[in-house]
């Protein structure tokens, strides 16, 4: 059985982001500034988390800040998986100077399905590990999954596990996989859509949309192929934190949970 601080490691916490600063105030006790990144990120860190989804939802052309933050976030010891305007993917050469400034990894989801050929051209030139696929999508395994771009504010009829299985021909780092039905919900995640995408891409997936207690955290592990768990309104909130979710988390996976 994994110790509890690799356990920890597999639960990445998610930091919306909006103009340098956290979209809505985070609940952590001890806060200097409840919107402070830096802040926030330290403290899952300190709590064990190992990597960081940083969700920046400014267009490409105002994250003047980002550089300097993302430098700032490194000291952290964070890795830190970076998504920009919903998933667009823009040149290699802004793409490299994220990188270059401390993002281990950049998220792509509207552009695959958007320009799927300047996507592979991405990564064949940087190195698919620097790229993390994500399939957002809605509805369920007997209807079909299908693909939703720019946020959520386009829905297309792009079979999403078709797009995931792009994402496995590139080989990219891993494939983030989050059924946006599910998104703040706390009923859990959808495993179905986990499998099926872990299955098809052969990629490490990370399950996303839905999570509200620990115990859905280990469905996902251990019923949902899932390599890694995503969460964002659990502990933004304060209601648990990266530390108590992990450390119920490694009592589940052991069969100890009353």
């Amino acid at each position: 059985m994994d110790s509890w601080a690799q356990v920890a490691r597999q639960v990445i916490p998610c930091i919306d982001v909006r103009d340098g600063v956290a979209t809505d105030p985070s609940g952590i006790p001890g806060l200097a500034d409840p919107l402070d990144v830096v802040g926030i990120a330290a403290g899952y860190a300190h709590d064990g988390a190992g990597e960081l989804f940083l969700d920046v939802v400014d267009p490409w052309t105002a994250i003047g800040y980002l550089p300097d933050l993302l430098r700032e976030l490194h000291g952290t010891g964070l890795e830190l998986l970076v998504s920009v305007q919903h998933g667009v993917l823009p040149t290699p050469e802004e793409c490299e100077e994220l990188l270059s400034a401390g993002a281990d990894a950049l998220s792509v989801s509207t552009s695959m399905v958007d320009e799927p050929d300047r996507v592979g051209g991405t990564a064949r030139l940087l190195g698919g590990r620097r790229l993390i696929g994500v399939v957002n999508c809605s509805g369920d395994r007997q209807r079909g999954w299908r693909t939703v771009i720019h946020g959520g504010a386009t829905r297309t009829s792009v079979d999403a596990l078709t797009v995931a299985r792009r994402f496995g021909e590139l080989r990219v780092r891993s494939l983030l996989a989050n059924n946006v039905d599910r998104e703040g919900t706390g009923i859990g995640y959808d495993l179905e859509l986990t499998r099926a995408a872990a299955r098809v891409s052969g990629l490490p997936v990370i399950a996303s949309g839905g999570a509200g207690s620990a115990g859905q955290l280990a469905d996902a592990l251990h019923g949902g192929d899932a390599t890694h768990v995503l969460v964002n309104k659990v502990v933004h909130s304060g209601r648990e934190t990266v530390g108590s979710l992990s450390e119920s988390l490694y009592r589940h996976l052991r069969g100890e949970a009353g």
